[in-house]
């Protein structure tokens, strides 16, 4: 129990505050755009580099978490797949973007995590953790294009002219450059190289630095004033969310697993709510972030009020 009000103290901390803090330095105009798009930046391209890096390093690659890498990919490529036919109605490149991210993209990592952790302890943090590198993976694989073949398709319609991808630029960021740490974490991992005794401070200062890097432009960029004019869109995701991938889930690793924290743990990533790297990569790549922020509030707040309480007494009633 100590270990559990630990780590909600630090998720007060490192999330909620700088969220606050965000949202504070917006309001009394302390802090920029520019500012905020660069931190943006510095998160997706440094940060996330030197954490990939750093969790792929701490993985044992032989271990049993490495039988849930497609459920990992899979948790994301569903509810996309769910999200299409509801982003047609949008009629806007920018709109239908991030409509579609925020499908894709679950706040696994950090919210299921600590759910998990208080929970289950050390080990449903583990599964989480396991999965939702293989969804940083996607992101970078897959999202971060997306979002680029989008905002071509959004330039050439504002200036009128024939839609021609520039693939290159499309498939090729600076946004990607994570995947470096991956592999370099990967290669590390095989081959068995040890890590510094410095390594663990490093790793934790890291992931403290990155939440609040990472949190405060999400604070700086929420409008409470866009849920009226998203409600429709944030409405149209909660099935998805919160009825079918968790159901869809809980259905199929009941049929491959007796482990109960197993099944729950998996049950719960399936029903995250929409994630903070939906507004990251709206605002970056300048598609439609009061949409990405709406969705992401109004999921967020059905998860805590609703889904979580709901699953809870599911678990252990």
């Amino acid at each position: 129990m100590e270990q559990s009000n630990t780590r909600i103290i630090y998720i007060f901390i490192d999330l909620i505050l700088p969220l606050i803090i965000g949202y504070i330095l917006h309001k009394k105009k302390w802090m920029g755009i520019t500012t905020c798009n660069l931190l943006l930046k510095l998160n997706i391209r440094f940060i996330a580099t030197v954490l990939a890096l750093g969790s792929f390093w701490l993985m044992d690659i032989n271990s049993k978490f490495l039988s849930i890498p497609l459920y990992g990919i899979l948790v994301c490529i569903i509810p996309g797949l769910l999200s299409y036919p509801l982003s047609r109605h949008l009629k806007n490149p920018r709109a239908e973007s991030s409509f579609l991210l925020t499908g894709y993209l679950s706040n696994i990592g950090t919210l299921v995590g600590l759910c998990c952790f208080v929970l289950y302890g050390e080990i449903g943090f583990a599964y989480v953790q396991a999965v939702a590198i293989f969804q940083n993976i996607f992101t970078l694989l897959f999202c971060i294009p997306l979002a680029g073949y989008y905002k071509q398709l959004s330039q050439a319609r504002s200036f009128k002219a024939s839609f021609k991808p520039q693939w290159r630029d499309i498939f090729i960021s600076w946004n990607q450059l994570a995947l470096i740490g991956v592999l370099a974490g990967f290669l590390l991992s095989i081959n068995h190289v040890p890590r510094p005794t410095i390594f663990p401070v490093i790793f934790d200062s890291f992931v403290h630095i990155g939440a609040w890097i990472g949190m405060l432009p999400i604070g700086f960029l929420l409008k409470f004033s866009a849920l009226k004019f998203y409600l429709r869109e944030s409405l149209m995701m909660l099935p998805i969310k919160f009825i079918i991938l968790p159901l869809l889930t809980y259905t199929v690793f009941s049929l491959i697993s007796t482990d109960s924290l197993f099944i729950n743990t998996m049950t719960l990533i399936g029903a995250a709510p929409a994630a903070i790297n939906s507004i990251a990569i709206s605002q970056l790549y300048k598609l439609n972030t009061n949409m990405a922020t709406a969705i992401f509030m109004i999921t967020t707040a059905i998860f805590f009020i609703i889904v979580f309480p709901v699953y809870y007494i599911f678990i252990y009633l």
